[in-house]
């Protein structure tokens, strides 16, 4: 909270006294939707700055941009009347749902920003088989909508992304292990089509997109991101939740750092529980590597894999049974989002995690804390995330996942726009640097693809979804957006 407080005053001053520059290229089409929306939804200018500022903050500083105007729809049909709009004169757009993505541009624009966060309906039905969820939601915000329910569904990890982005780029979750991405579990999508495509034979602009209704749009919306249309709500098949979970958090000195990865490696060959994970973070600084482990059993007791870690001396060790949302909002997100004034994700997958590969992943984050003062570095960050073979649970998706790859998440932040060069060409060469690890090693494929949600901003459809499945979705692309109304919106391309 003290970070988007602090953002909000930060921005709304650069609200305040940019005025006289404003753009207004695209006002006239702002009023134009205005007039044309229902009182379900509203259209909010920079003049009104708290609501303006709070509508378009993003976790990166550096994914923020100022819009004509911020579109805040209520209702499915609303989203349809704008982006009517959008397409006939094609007007630059954007789509944010929780604004966690760390690519400039992809959820933020200088012209119509969509704001989804009043589409932040959680319903389960009579059988609670199913829950309905806005795009607008935040996943803390729909674990508490469930809490006392018995139920769950599988989604993001940490307080802050949003429903949307994360449920279009796959979606790992606690739950993986046990159910596949977070998209393997989604029964159907209410999807907005781009207003350009003719012969819709379904519900018009608004159809409902399930694995029945049509199986092409089905699997693209299954890692595909924002290319086909919007979103505005999914359903996804729920699970039983335990009352209680066990798990928490670790952080551990430098001197620990080897034997933690040692556990690491071991419990990734040892573990068999889908219930149990940990995600193991290497943290740099000009001081030396620290690391966090972050333990989670879907369960009250504590695993016999987590012992691996009990003569490991802590700095801090706070895991504990508890309630899923109370895990999760223990979870440190809103202390890192301080740090985030730059920065970017990049990531690429591997069968396992040795300990060569693991060593690697630490030389690395010694290199480059030694150097990150002399180029603004504020964090240099590896997450290592060992799963149980989730691929058998993995359903036709655009992201391919049926071979259970695990994902590294490379994450860093910095201070200034000069520094952007520099750590973007330092996060492509340390990839480089541990793909080539990993391929020596024999742990890496090359029918592992890049994790969308994880990815940087250049790269390749190939990259995120192989040969075939890029193909496949510029085919979809073509058949439902063939004026490309929604490349007017940023994103990866297909």
């Amino acid at each position: 909270m003290a970070r988007l407080t602090s953002l909000l005053t930060a921005v709304a001053a650069v609200v305040g006294t940019a005025q006289a520059t404003l753009p207004t290229e695209w006002t006239p089409i702002c009023k134009e939707i205005e007039a044309k929306i229902s009182k379900a939804s509203d259209v909010i200018y920079p003049i009104q700055a708290i609501s303006f500022t709070s509508a378009i903050t993003h976790w990166f500083w550096s994914s923020y941009e100022q819009p004509s105007c911020v579109f805040a729809p209520g209702s499915a049909e609303d989203v349809s009347v704008a982006l009517q709009i959008i397409g006939a004169t094609k007007t630059p757009f954007a789509v944010q749902s929780g604004g966690h993505s760390s690519n400039p541009g992809f959820s933020s624009t200088k012209g119509v920003h969509i704001s989804l966060k009043r589409l932040d309906q959680v319903k389960l039905s009579e059988d609670k088989s199913v829950a309905e969820i806005g795009f607008g939601n935040v996943w803390v915000d729909v674990y508490k909508a469930l809490e006392g329910t018995g139920r769950n569904v599988a989604g993001g990890r940490v307080p802050g992304p949003g429903v949307g982005g994360f449920t279009l780029g796959g979606g790992y979750s606690w739950k993986t292990s046990q159910y596949g991405l977070t998209c393997d579990t989604v029964k159907s999508y209410e999807l907005v089509l781009p207003a350009s495509y003719h012969g819709w034979s379904l519900n018009g602009t608004i159809t409902r997109v399930s694995k029945t209704l049509n199986p092409d749009l089905y699997f693209a919306l299954k890692g595909g991101l924002n290319r086909f249309g919007i979103v505005t709500s999914a359903e996804f098949y729920t699970h039983e939740q335990p009352e209680k979970v066990y798990g928490g958090l670790g952080i551990y000195p430098t001197s620990a750092v080897d034997k933690i990865l040692n556990a690491t490696s071991q419990f990734s060959y040892l573990n068999k529980d889908p219930r149990t994970q940990i995600i193991t973070t290497l943290e740099g600084s000009p001081l030396g590597t620290t690391a966090l482990v972050l333990f989670f059993h879907d369960g009250p007791e504590k695993p016999a894999t987590f012992e691996l870690f009990d003569d490991i001396k802590p700095l801090i060790k706070a895991v504990k049974s508890q309630s899923f949302v109370s895990f999760v909002q223990t979870i440190p997100a809103q202390v890192v989002e301080l740090t985030n004034i730059r920065g970017g994700f990049i990531s690429f997958a591997t069968s396992e995690l040795s300990q060569t590969f693991l060593e690697a992943i630490r030389q690395e984050t010694d290199d480059i804390s030694k150097i990150m003062g002399l180029h603004g570095g504020i964090t240099v960050s590896y997450d290592i995330e060992p799963f149980t073979k989730y691929g058998e649970h993995a359903t036709e998706s655009a992201f391919p996942h049926t071979e259970s790859p695990l994902p590294l998440n490379i994450y860093f932040a910095w201070s200034l726009p000069q520094n952007d060069e520099f750590w973007y060409a330092r996060m492509k060469q340390t990839l480089e640097t541990l793909k080539k690890v990993a391929m020596d090693d024999g742990i890496y494929s090359d029918t592992f693809t890049y994790y969308p949600n994880y990815s940087l901003f250049d790269a390749t459809p190939e990259q995120l979804y192989g040969n075939e499945n890029a193909a496949r979705l510029a085919r979809i692309r073509d058949q439902v957006d063939p004026d490309r109304i929604m490349e007017l919106a940023g994103g990866f391309k297909i």
